[in-house]
């Protein structure tokens, strides 16, 4: 490479746009785990669901029905059958949105107690999985401190 050629340093423009999926990611992680908390706090549990920053940058929640009827009777809640539904929406809704995140409840087993989990991920390819560990006390309910660990890419595929 000779003096006139650039280097691979990123320039301003690669900078803000790190800062502005850095931003819409820790907008989805933040406001997941309040809406997560508040429910749990206020009924001891959670359905899943989902948010989406569109492309202007406002975030909408998403949701799915959580009790298909089978014959006339609701049958029981399945979860995954949520998630699975939730992350289908988000997949046809790509292109209206910027990020999007899917929040859930996990079992962490080797902790023995369960943890709001967040799976958010960036039309850039970016995805991150936020986990708050949280128990119930007889005080009420103590939240742990959120861990981040590598996410799977689900809608922006």
């Amino acid at each position: 490479m000779d003096e006139n050629t650039p280097s691979s340093t990123p320039g301003a423009a690669d900078g803000e746009a790190d800062k502005l999926v850095q931003e819409d990611l820790n907008k989805l992680i933040g406001t997941a785990l309040g809406v997560a908390g508040d429910q749990i706090e206020s009924h001891g549990a959670f359905v899943p669901v989902a948010l989406a920053v569109s492309n202007d940058g406002d975030i909408s929640l998403v949701a799915v029905s959580p009790n298909v009827v089978d014959g006339g009777a609701e049958t029981e809640l399945d979860a995954d059958a949520m998630i699975a539904d939730l992350v289908e929406a988000l997949t046809q809704q790509k292109e209206q949105n910027r990020a999007a995140a899917v929040v859930c409840d996990i079992h962490l087993p080797d902790d023995a107690t369960d943890a709001i989990h967040v799976m958010a991920e960036h039309s850039s390819g970016v995805s991150v999985s936020a986990v708050r560990p949280y128990r119930q006390t007889p005080g009420g309910w103590d939240f742990g401190n959120p861990f981040l660990e590598p996410g799977d890419k689900q809608i922006w595929v």
